[in-house]
């Protein structure tokens, strides 16, 4: 599926035969690491006996031990290793490759990378997000040649989150003529956007010392691989190239239906392909008003969003595409259509899958300016490099149709207009079609802002926390009404799977402290700032819970400011309000006060089990009719009490049941449904309503004591060398099949054949678990293993064993 529009592109038959002469080599396999510091040129010196072979992507912080003190690291961070590695990669040179032009690409390495051939330094970039390119030509031999990175990461507190360490993205070797289009020298847009018609341009860069004849060619092909359109035009020497085509009846792009195309441009001499590119883009008009709010295409649309990190739990910041594609996919059947990259450029993966899943991506380059808010991060650099990284980011990224808007800074402390407006203008001047953003109050003056100093230079002001404080969005709307807006990072909720509290939590450091009374200055100030969120009973239902302080509430009543439902209720209720991206999506590593290894705002688990939370934003974000239930139904000593029972839906109306018995329906007005049922173990059932006719139910059964195991597996086939990856998912559950909800049961893994075990997760915020280690430990009866397939082929076989339990076996195919 992820990868369809490219194997569409690649098996057509164009309509024209030339010799293609530019190639992408994946270079992923096989590298040599070493996590030691050393001099510059000693890599190339030390034997291979002190290395140990990996392949890319590779994050080896997570390949680490948890330690509150030791790693250098600390609670922004993440409690992992970070230190100085190197890696080289000897590969040989082909006699064809003498008369070519090499460059090697990476996505992306953490952190203040130097790179050499052959000891020849090629160059350093401080910044572990922006993806860069190399020209190797002038130092390339034939025959043996070795690259070395170095990454210094030994200065760690470069976050506030879990950053990783390492070449954590895919790297590449281009090989082109001398003649060649420069790394990102492609601009595609789109104009005068209809149903019957839409313009487009493309701007192409060629580099070129040649006095011969030359075309630039390029092919526009829809995504059921129909060639539309092909222009050509003369080019001299080392100049760029301006197209304008238009084509009609294009297939707009939208969340909904998100049409790619694939534009190839081509520089072509005497019918011989230089040098080729491939891009997806797409056709679709934005239009952002102060009153009406966003227009996609000419038709109004709410920003239903969530806030992303670029980590994924177990496999840390080296996420494989399958990974990826599995989390995107989760939040795609939530309902969710647009994603912030907290804060900084993902990988190109990302955004291409975004352009064929259908989000949209708020882009955020940069989380603060010139002064660092961790003590090592890029606000050390940021003078010297801010023009530079900021340009490839933007020229990189701005012919994604997913891309709709730019972020200059996340809460940024003590902004400087003039950087503001240097920062604004760049984008402007690279990128005139889509408007800049910045999240959030610089957090040192609180939450009352002057939106007119503070955010002068912006073409949309973007709300993070004082976007849940009462009163304050109304407050702007009266100031500014001519300005554009989105809640950039609203709302704040917690939740921990599985755990429920039917009493209020706010957010401890906000909260008045126990020895503060009722109406006092503290409680009067914490009150105007709060949407109040009533407690579900008098007394707590689940006093046990109250035992660990870093589990939240799986009811929407653990937040900072506003519940989850009320603030997308408000956000609905604003016309001129274009959206709301929550935090956040997936628990993300960092950010989180020991114990914790993460913190507990997402509505997905950092094992990327989904919580209540998720079923609650399906209730509100998505159209395909939903029922869900909480909390589970396995109470047992609390028979006869009362349990407030939820129910999130779409629909109509819903009745609720227990073991048969009616307690009884409620129609769906907006509110949240509730039933204080008291507890009786058996069966509990809702069905949800439409149109008068029941179209969809969800139960919860009392659980029995686990007896067996059962999973699921996201993938049979992998291929072999890929670094394709099968996500199995642990379950336990009693001699009935019924899931135990707070089975805590070892498991353990055997993973046979030509298969890599490549991490294990549960999903709970305390857990110090080795990531790689052959075992975990349930949480609220889950877990999950990762395997990643090898360069061999075969069937490879995981045993999934548990004491007391039937074992179980699978078997995956891999493929050449």
């Amino acid at each position: 599926m992820k990868r369809k529009i490219f194997i569409l592109i690649g098996i057509l038959l164009f309509p024209f035969q030339v010799r293609v002469v530019a190639e992408i080599i994946p270079f992923n396999r096989a590298w040599s690491f070493i996590l030691q510091d050393m001099t510059d040129d000693e890599y190339l010196k030390l034997s291979g006996d002190d290395w140990r072979v990996v392949n890319l992507p590779h994050d080896w912080s997570i390949e680490g031990e948890y330690k509150e003190v030791g790693n250098g690291t600390d609670w922004q961070s993440g409690f992992l290793p970070a230190g100085v590695g190197w890696y080289k990669k000897t590969f040989n040179c082909p006699m064809e490759w003498s008369s070519k032009k090499v460059r090697i690409q990476f996505d992306g390495i953490f952190m203040n990378s130097k790179v050499w051939i052959n000891g020849h330094l090629l160059g350093e970039r401080p910044n572990g997000y922006i993806g860069f390119v190399y020209d190797l030509t002038p130092f390339l031999k034939v025959g043996k040649n070795v690259i070395g990175v170095k990454v210094d990461h030994s200065r760690p507190l470069t976050g506030r989150w879990y950053t990783g360490s390492g070449i954590y993205r895919n790297v590449k070797l281009l090989i082109s003529d001398m003649t060649h289009i420069p790394y990102s020298g492609i601009w595609f847009r789109c104009k005068n956007v209809t149903e019957a018609a839409s313009d487009y341009t493309v701007d192409i860069e060629v580099i070129s010392f040649e006095s011969s004849s030359l075309q630039v060619v390029t092919h526009l092909i829809d995504g059921k691989g129909v060639w539309v359109d092909k222009k050509t035009e003369d080019v001299t020497n080392g100049s760029s190239c301006h197209i304008e085509g238009n084509i009609s009846t294009p297939q707009l792009w939208s969340p909904e239906n998100p049409a790619v195309y694939t534009l190839i441009c081509q520089l072509v001499r005497n019918g011989e392909v230089l040098d080729e590119n491939r891009l997806v883009v797409g056709f679709r008009s934005l239009k952002f008003d102060a009153e009406t709010g966003f227009s996609l295409n000419g038709k109004n649309i709410k920003i239903k969003g969530v806030c992303d990190h670029h980590t994924a739990g177990a496999v840390g910041a080296a996420v494989p595409e399958d990974i990826l594609y599995y989390r995107l996919k989760l939040l795609k059947e939530m309902g969710c259509n647009a994603i912030r990259t907290a804060h900084n450029p993902f990988s190109p993966d990302f955004y291409t899958m975004c352009d064929t899943l259908g989000f949209f991506v708020l882009n955020e380059g940069l989380d603060g300016w010139d002064i660092p808010k961790a003590k090592n991060d890029y606000g050390n650099y940021f003078d010297q490099w801010w023009k530079t990284d900021m340009t490839a980011f933007i020229k990189r990224d701005r012919n994604h149709p997913s891309v709709f808007m730019w972020s200059i800074g996340n809460e940024v402390p003590k902004p400087k207009p003039e950087i503001q407006k240097q920062l604004v203008e760049l984008f402007h001047l690279l990128d005139p079609d889509r408007p800049v953003t910045q999240g959030g109050t610089d957090p040192t003056r609180g939450m009352k802002t002057s939106y007119d100093k503070n955010f002068q230079f912006l073409d949309i002001i973007g709300f993070n926390g004082n976007g849940e404080e009462v009163g304050e969005l109304e407050r702007f709307k009266e100031l500014f009404p001519e300005k554009c807006a989105i809640a950039t990072e609203v709302p704040h909720s917690y939740q921990t799977r599985g755990v429920y509290r039917t009493k209020t939590q706010w957010r401890r450091r906000d909260f008045p402290a126990p020895w503060e009374k009722k109406n006092s200055v503290r409680w009067d100030e914490f009150e105007r700032r709060i949407f109040p969120i009533p407690d579900l009973s008098q007394e707590e239902c689940f006093p046990e819970e109250d035992v660990n302080s870093y589990y939240q509430s799986s009811y929407d009543n653990a937040s900072v400011r506003i519940s989850a439902r009320h603030s997308w209720q408000r956000t609905s209720s604003f016309p001129w309000l274009m959206g709301e991206f929550r935090w956040g999506s997936f628990d993300y590593l960092g950010e989180a006060e020991w114990p914790q290894r993460c913190g507990n705002f997402g509505v997905i688990d950092i094992a990327a089990i989904p919580k209540d939370a998720y079923f609650l934003y399906q209730s509100l974000w998505s159209d395909v009719p939903m029922v869900h239930i909480l909390p589970h139904w396995t109470h047992p000593g609390k028979e006869g009490k009362n349990i407030p029972v939820v129910v999130y839906t779409n629909c109509d109306s819903v009745d609720l049941c227990l073991n048969d018995h009616s307690l009884g329906g409620q129609v769906n007005d907006g509110r949240q449904l509730v039933w204080h049922v008291p507890y009786t173990p058996g069966r509990i059932q809702a069905i949800g309503y439409k149109n008068g006719k029941g179209q969809v139910a969800d139960v919860q059964q009392t659980s029995g004591i686990p007896d067996k195991i059962v999973y699921s597996c996201s993938k049979r086939t992998l291929k072999a060398g890929s670094g394709d990856v099968a996500r199995i998912e642990v379950s336990i559950v009693d001699e009935l099949g019924t899931f135990c909800p707070m089975a805590s049961n070892r498991v353990v893994f055997k993973v046979e054949g030509p298969l890599k075990l490549l991490g294990v997760d549960n999903g709970d915020p305390i857990a110090h678990m080795q990531y790689q280690s052959e075992f975990c430990q349930c949480f609220r009866g889950k877990c999950v293993l990762l395997v990643q397939a090898t360069d061999k082929f075969g069937t490879g076989r995981v045993i999934i064993e548990s004491e007391n339990l039937e074992s179980k076996k699978l078997y995956l195919n891999i493929l050449k």
